[in-house]
């Protein structure tokens, strides 16, 4: 019971200042804690609603604790896909495509070129 006190007194301040400060964001992991311990579902989704659209801690025990409470609460956690990496692989998929169609085109020219996925590919100005 005192740690749904504690982290309602928690969210009234949290939500006034807007990004959650070191300090705090312990606490709140603290508590965190404590509540997946004691079986208190409550109040880990209360404290990973709070800190869920707060960024990855730096200090590796305080980004793992994170990761714990926002997956305890919520399940599993999508994490933003990193855009140079993204595109990185769509690049590599790309080649790796297009070398896989010109052999198929030495192989089975009248498949390839009729094929969906490689006639674009091959016939791209």
């Amino acid at each position: 019971m005192r740690l749904v006190v504690l982290a309602f007194l928690m969210s009234l301040s949290t939500g006034a200042f807007g990004e959650i400060s070191d300090n705090r964001l312990r606490v709140l992991l603290n508590i965190c804690d404590a509540a997946q311990k004691s079986a208190d579902s409550g109040t880990v989704r209360n404290i990973a609603s709070q800190i869920q659209s707060t960024k990855l801690p730096e200090n590796e025990q305080l980004a793992a604790s994170f990761e714990k409470c926002l997956y305890t609460a919520f399940g599993e956690t999508t994490k933003k896909p990193n855009v140079n990496q993204l595109i990185e692989e769509v690049e590599n998929t790309y080649s790796k495509l297009e070398a896989d169609c010109r052999a198929l085109l030495r192989v089975g020219p009248e498949i390839a070129i009729a094929h969906p996925i490689c006639k674009p590919v091959l016939i791209k100005p």
